[in-house]
Parts: C-alpha cells; structure tokens; sequence
C-alpha cells in the first residue's frame, strides 16, 4: 500500500506488532555536550523546569539535562555559565568541544554498547542523531547555512552503530531534534515564550530540518522516526512520515510534532507572545496548565518523559528517561542520583503492566564511554529478564494492572495468550503469599518463572494463597508467577 501524506491515510495504518512486543529500548544521547558533561546537581527535575517555564520565571539553566549545555552557557551568570569559564576559560566556546569529541569518536567500538544493550534485553536502540546544537552525528550533504561545511565528525557514527546494533539482533531507531536548532538563534532559552520563538525560525529551517530528516530515512531505514521539540510550521510533517511509510514498511513514528503557528510580522509576532507569556503567567498563578488538545497530525506511538501517564492511554505509549536526572552524560551526578536495579527492574514491570514501552535512557561520557553507574543496573535488569523475560516481551496488560499481597508487596499484571503473570515487587520468599482480591480458574497450573515445579495454591477469603517452596536461588527484588489454566 502506498501512503499519501495526510493524516487520514496515514492513521489507516496499523502500528507494528514489533513494537508492542518489545517492551524495551535504549534510548543513547551522546555528543559535543558529552565533553563538558556537566548540569547543576540540584533537587530540581524535569517536571520543575517545565513548571517554571510555564510560569514565565527565568529558568536560566536550571533544567537537569547536560545536553542542554550550549543553551545554559549563553546565560551570563548560570552555573553553566560559571562553571564553563572557570573550566574551560571565557574564549573557548562550545564548539571548540568538537576536537575533544571527535579525536574519542574516531576510536570507539560500538560492539561494546551493542553488547551491553543486547545483555540488558534491549530490543530496540534509538539514537540521537542530532541534538538542539545542530551538530550532526553523520556525514550529512545538506548544507547548514549558518555553520561551516565540516560541522560533523569525521565518522559516520550513526551508520557504524545501526550497523552494529542490527549485527546484535536489534532494531535501529533515529532521534532528531526537528523543532529547534539553537545555531539558528543564539538568544538562550529562559522562558515559554523564548521557546516559542525558537520554534518559529521560517522555511528556511524547515525545509533544512526536512532534507535531514529525509536523508536519515533514506540512508539507514531506521525502525523508529523519533522526532523532538515540535516540528516547523512551514512544512507539513505528513509529507515525511509517508516518505517513511512508503520507504520503511514497519517502521514507527513518535508524536512530537505540534507545529507553532505564529504571526509573520515581527510587531504582531512580538505582540502575540507578548500574550501568550501574559497568559501563561495568570494560569500558573491559578494553578493551571494548558489544557490538552488532541493533536491535528498523525503519530503511532505518545510519548511521556519521566512522569507516566496518570490515566493509561488507549494506544501504543512509551516512557521515556534517563537512568539519572539527565539524558546527556552528567559527571555531577552520583549513585544516588542513578536508578538501582531494583529501582529499573520495578519502573518495566509497572511501564509493561500499563501496555507500554520503557525508553531508557543511556548517556556516554566524551570519550564513548558507558560509566559504570549506568551499566550497573542495566545489567542487573538484563540478569532478570533472563530468567522472566517470557512476563515481559510480547505480551499485552491484563484485565487489572495491579494489586497488592495481604504482606504489603505489590503487584503488576500482564497477559500473553491464555497465560496471566503475576509480577511480585519483592524479593521472593518462601511459604505463603496472597495477593488480595485475585480469583485464578479452578483448574490454573501456577508456577514460579525460572523454577521447576508448580506450587500448591488454593483460594482464600481474602484472595489467591499459593505456598511458594525454598529455593536454592530466590529471585531478588521481583518474582514472577506463571497462572495458566488446564
């Protein structure tokens, strides 16, 4: 089938079952911004900045991404902006981190992150092919009318790495950061309405951000067209993902695509933001947001970062995150800014039990290397779903999501076939566990994933009791029980 570029032929698509089968992905945000690798360490998280942008009150730099350097630096008197003179001295400017970056890049052996992403069962990886600093991670021929020729690496890290990734037996999946590109305009972003204006850069953009796009496509034939920051007015984004579509046949695109429509003229644009940051103050002032709207363009898949959804959405839905308080490499950050991997191994279960995908973030350091806070958990999330993973990939959520055992634990559901398991959050005991509220069919083989007999089980007044035996190796941090009736 051929698919035209408007949003009802393209929402006549069906979404990939891949997609909905593989639960998990990796999420990789790694360039120039990975140098200096540095964000404020506060108490402040995504959801605050975005609070505080919405308000109207100057956020400096104060949102917890270090990919958002650049933007941070161009703040006299952030902490970027200190730290940033004091390291590297008032000349040196963000794209002197260019030599550092590409002397490490030159090296790096993706079989390494495709290993560990394969090990912590990673079925598909998306990449960050171009951040907001407009500093491409391929040797793309579309031209940056305001930055030099030989603005990107020496290498093609995006094809070496799709390259590996798919050697591993994983899905490739492309990022682009389509709605800003702060080599465009240089004012830094405080406010909404400063974000507005960079959203509004003309055609000019839009059809450069659309050359990239459409040469990403064609190039590596990504699984995933995951765009970021809203997508330019003066181009219609149906026109590309039908591109996609006619090119990729089961490939799958994001939602992040709301276009800003604003006013030509430099006075009415003025005045209109002028409004719309009036209006966003009085709202926050009341306590409120701006309402949802359901979108005018075409997606397959709602993104969440960070929070998820407070009602679970009908469709395909991920949550996106890093493992710390940053996508982007942050040396600031310790362990106790890093999710356990308890802490991950609990995050799929509850993502999973809600009919989605969990993006997880990883962010190398300069030199392409995955630090061991990262790694720690991720390997500790790959070592249980070695052994539960049939709770996890290809399934699809219950009739309930959750409950709770009359000790406190609680509970994620989800379903495959006529199989319903039972995912614990806590490390396995031994003896009587019942989950409250919970009826299994009189004749339903339980077992414990991973071991060797079915339990004994019966109903109770409170719910379904099961008598789990001693185990020479009891799972840790969650167990998973298999209910299949006869």
């Amino acid at each position: 089938m051929t698919y035209q570029p408007d949003k009802d032929s393209l929402d006549a698509r069906p979404i990939p079952d891949w997609y909905r089968d593989a639960k998990l992905g990796i999420f990789v945000h790694w360039g120039l911004y990975s140098v200096p690798a540095f964000a404020e360490r506060t108490d402040s998280d995504y959801s605050a900045f975005m609070r505080d942008l919405m308000a109207g009150k100057g956020t400096a730099d104060r949102i917890p991404y270090a990919e958002w350097y650049l933007n941070g630096l161009r703040v006299p008197g952030s902490p970027t902006n200190v730290h940033h003179v004091a390291t590297y001295g008032r000349n040196f400017s963000y794209f002197d981190f260019r030599t550092e970056f590409e002397t490490h890049a030159d090296r790096v052996d993706f079989a390494d992150w495709a290993r560990l992403f394969s090990e912590a069962g990673a079925r598909y990886i998306v990449m960050v092919t171009r951040h907001l600093d407009g500093y491409p991670l391929w040797p793309t021929r579309v031209e940056h009318p305001h930055m030099p020729r030989d603005y990107r690496p020496r290498r093609d890290l995006v094809g070496d790495l799709t390259k590996t990734v798919r050697e591993h037996g994983m899905r490739m999946g492309l990022y682009y950061g389509g709605g800003i590109d702060w080599t465009f305009l240089t004012k830094p972003i405080k406010t909404m309405t400063d974000l507005m204006r960079h959203q509004a850069l003309g055609p000019d953009y839009a059809h450069y951000a659309a050359a990239q796009w459409r040469e990403l496509i064609d190039t590596y034939q990504p699984s995933v067209v995951w765009n970021d920051m809203g997508w330019p007015a003066d181009y219609d984004p149906h026109q590309l993902m039908a591109h996609y579509y006619n090119s990729v046949a089961d490939g799958v695109v994001n939602d992040r695509w709301t276009q800003l429509k604003m006013p030509r003229n430099r006075l009415a644009r003025s005045l209109y933001l002028r409004f719309v940051g009036q209006a966003l103050k009085a709202m926050a002032k009341r306590g409120r947001s701006m309402p949802e709207r359901p979108p005018t363009f075409h997606y397959d898949v709602a993104t969440h970062e960070y929070a998820a959804p407070a009602t679970v959405p009908s469709g395909a839905w991920e949550l996106t995150r890093g493992l710390g308080k940053s996508f982007g490499y942050n040396a600031q950050e310790t362990s106790a800014d890093t999710l356990t991997g308890k802490e991950l191994i609990h995050l799929l279960a509850d993502v999973v039990a809600n009919g989605g995908n969990l993006l997880l973030n990883v962010g190398p350091d300069g030199e392409g290397r995955i630090p061991h806070i990262q790694q720690a958990p991720l390997r500790a999330l790959g070592t249980w779903l070695g052994r539960n993973a049939q709770a996890v990939y290809g399934t699809r959520p219950w009739t309930r999501n959750a409950a709770n055992t009359t000790s406190g634990d609680e509970v994620r559901f989800t379903r495959n076939g006529r199989t319903t398991y039972a995912i614990v959050l806590a490390d396995q005991p031994a003896g009587k566990v019942i989950i409250r509220d919970f009826n299994a069919p009189e004749t339903s083989r339980i077992s414990v994933l991973g071991g060797a007999h079915t339990v004994p089980w019966q109903h109770s007044d409170t719910g379904l009791q099961i008598e789990l035996p001693p185990e020479q190796q009891p799972q840790k941090d969650a167990y998973v029980l298999s209910i299949t009736p006869a």
